[in-house]
Parts: C-alpha cells; sequence; structure tokens
C-alpha cells in the first residue's frame, strides 16, 4: 500500500515510517522542511506546508492512505492540530485517498477526578479542547477512517501493545514504538475503520 505520513519527521512521524517500511509499504514523509536529521536514505519526501491546501493536496496525491501524526508540541493555546487536520482531511477526501489515520488522547474520555477537576482545567485544558476538535472534523469525513487515543507517549522501546474501545481503567503510558506498531497493522487489517481506538503499552 502507499501510505503518506504527514508529520513525518517528527517523533511519533519517524516511528510510523520505519514501522510501515519494514512490512515493504510504500511510504512518503510529507514535511514542512528537509528533516533534522535526515531520514533513511531512500525514503521518499515530499516538502508541503500542512496549513496549505494546495500544497497538502500534492504532497499526498497518488496515496492510498494518508497518517496524520502532526502534533503541536506544546501544551500553550494553539490550532496547529485542528488546522492541520481540517486541510488534510480536505486533501484525502479530494485525491482518493479513502483511509485515514488521526492521532489523538486517551484523555478525551478520561473522567478520573484527579484529572477532571484538577489537571485538566489548569494544564491539559488547550490540548484537549485540540484532540477534541480534531476528532470531530475526523469524524465528519467520509473517509475509511481511525482515531488512536494513546496514554501518555514516550520514546521507551516497544513492548507490545493493547488496543480497546473502552478505556483502560489503568492507562499509564505508551511508547511510540507500540502506537507505530497498531496504525502499521491497521493500515493492513483494517479492524478498527470508523472507530476511535484506545492504544496503550503492556505492563511489564
Amino acid at each position: 500500500m502507499r501510505v503518506a505520513v504527514l508529520g513525518g519527521a517528527g517523533q511519533l512521524g519517524r516511528e510510523v515510517l520505519r514501522a510501515l517500511a519494514a512490512r515493504e509499504h510504500t511510504v512518503c514523509a510529507v514535511v514542512r522542511r528537509p528533516p533534522n536529521p535526515m531520514l533513511p536514505s531512500g525514503l521518499e519526501i515530499r516538502i508541503a506546508d500542512a496549513r496549505n491546501d494546495s500544497e497538502t493536496r500534492a504532497a499526498i496525491t497518488g496515496f492510498d492512505a494518508v497518517v496524520n501524526t502532526i502534533g503541536a508540541g506544546t501544551l500553550r493555546r494553539n490550532n496547529v492540530e485542528s488546522s492541520t487536520s481540517l486541510i488534510a482531511v480536505a486533501a484525502a477526501q479530494r485525491t482518493g485517498a479513502k483511509r485515514y489515520i488521526a492521532m489523538s488522547a486517551g484523555m478525551v474520555a478520561l473522567e478520573w477526578p484527579l484529572f477532571k477537576y484538577v489537571l485538566r482545567p489548569l494544564v491539559f485544558r488547550n490540548i484537549l479542547a485540540e484532540h477534541r476538535c480534531v476528532e470531530e472534523i475526523v469524524k465528519a469525513s467520509t473517509l475509511d477512517w481511525t482515531i488512536v487515543r494513546p496514554s501518555a507517549l514516550t520514546n521507551r522501546p516497544a513492548r507490545g501493545y493493547d488496543a480497546t474501545l473502552q478505556l483502560p481503567r489503568k492507562a499509564f503510558i505508551t511508547t511510540r514504538a507500540d502506537v507505530a506498531a497498531f496504525i502499521a497493522d491497521e493500515v493492513e487489517c483494517n479492524k478498527y475503520v470508523r472507530q476511535a481506538v484506545f492504544v496503550l503499552s503492556r505492563r511489564v
């Protein structure tokens, strides 16, 4: 399958590219500027600003699936994820890339008292609003979408993942490598089409 990865130069994007390439999919990193450090040699790279509709459409034309790993990288108020998702979803619909995988977070469904009454209003208010907006944009599309809702992300080694449609009672961390493995599995198996999935690394 031909898969375009938006935000391919980021921490998660690199893991997704690696996981898909290892399974011999044709993958392309769509990035805003030449990546530093460089991506593996032989990997297709297309330069496009995901906030620009025409550039994004040109970058993903010809691909069967789009994986959007773009993140804001900050808890401060911004609309990076929602604005780029709005453009990416529209571009995917116009170019015929029916499969679309989006990133959100498990916190969208978290109602633990400490989180709900302390952490959410004081720390995570802005990023939570962005995740919810992204989900609304994706769910309103005609694409065969899957929304990935991991717990807190880390760069630790892969441990194997569990995926569930219900919020796990105990969700600690999810390695980016495990998220990438889930995405690679989903691209191939289409198990969670038009569903939002909680993904977390197994405890060891």
